[in-house]
């Protein structure tokens, strides 16, 4: 037997590396912002970074899985390196969701009747774009923390990202933990998952029932309305609300950043967007130009009968 004792490993950082790194850092102009969601006005508060996560929250209704959608077309779009492994037992049956993410990529609507409808020839090219960057989870796999396992058996040499639609659906076995400390240690999971493989993982949470307001409208959630405990703003990377008029059928959508936890990244702040509810798409102020990345060319979003 060896008598030799094994070094124990130094707990320190190595502050030489960490030196150069900072270094690195300064010649090349600072922090990088994270992803372009592909709205500008929103990328001025909200980027995607690596190693982070993001709560989408929302009244029911607001259209936050619909965004969310909407974001991760364009970040595949932007970056083909994008793959998500999406829960989401709402977008039933799973083909349906299939077809909401092809129109999005198409820009045009699938169902028939509605013009100017999708040829078959784009449905097929549309369907094999989202299918290389997406794949979806078995809905029978409950627990946050079977989920997340099972996302990261997809796509290591890609840039990953997560997506657990909505938390609500999901079975928690709390082993004796009361609410609140329960989120705290599936929250840390989220976290330590997140840093140690450089995934984005978003998590679409419900907020408490809200009561209305006496013109019909609802208020727009806080973070400290999200369903459960604290620990949602607490922990949480970044958090966005999705928020809209119910009442007067408006389709302007405000995506209010409530928490953005490094500024390199964003920073808290309010923008509308225009939903186009044929197509699912989300477009900045009329007028504006948004890059179409399938065209490759800008387009003006301001027909009437398009939002």
């Amino acid at each position: 037997m060896s008598n030799v004792i094994p070094m124990k490993r130094d707990p320190l950082v190595d502050l030489g590396q960490l030196y150069d790194a900072g270094l690195a850092l300064y010649y090349s102009g600072g922090m990088p912002k994270g992803a372009s969601t592909g709205w500008s006005c929103v990328d001025e508060f909200y980027t995607v970074g690596v190693g982070q996560w993001t709560v989408v929250t929302g009244v029911p209704g607001s259209g936050k899985s619909e965004w969310l959608d909407a974001l991760l077309v364009n970040l595949a779009e932007q970056d083909p390196s994008w793959l998500f492994a999406v829960y989401s037992p709402e977008n039933f049956p799973t083909v349906g969701h299939l077809v909401k993410l092809v129109e999005k990529r198409v820009r045009k609507p699938f169902a028939k009747g509605v013009t100017p409808r999708m040829t078959a020839a784009e449905y097929q090219e549309g369907a094999a774009w989202v299918l290389s960057h997406f794949v979806w989870l078995d809905v029978d796999l409950k627990s946050p923390e079977s989920l997340l396992d099972a996302a990261m058996q997809y796509g290591p040499e890609r840039k990953r990202g997560v997506i657990l639609d909505p938390w609500n659906t999901l079975e928690h076995q709390r082993g004796g933990l009361n609410e609140t400390d329960y989120i705290s240690l599936v929250l840390t999971k989220v976290t330590q998952l997140a840093r140690s493989t450089n995934a984005h993982v978003w998590l679409v949470v419900h907020p408490a029932k809200m009561q209305r307001n006496k013109d019909g409208t609802r208020p727009v959630p806080s973070p400290y309305d999200i369903s459960g405990s604290a620990h949602w703003y607490n922990k949480a990377d970044n958090i966005v609300t999705i928020h809209r008029n119910q009442v007067d059928g408006s389709q302007t959508v405000e995506v209010h950043i409530q928490k953005i936890r490094f500024k390199h990244l964003g920073r808290p702040g309010l923008v509308t967007l225009l939903y186009d509810r044929v197509v699912g798409r989300y477009f900045e102020a009329p007028g504006e130009p948004v890059y179409d990345h399938v065209a490759g060319r800008n387009e003006l979003y301001a027909d009437p009968e398009r939002r």
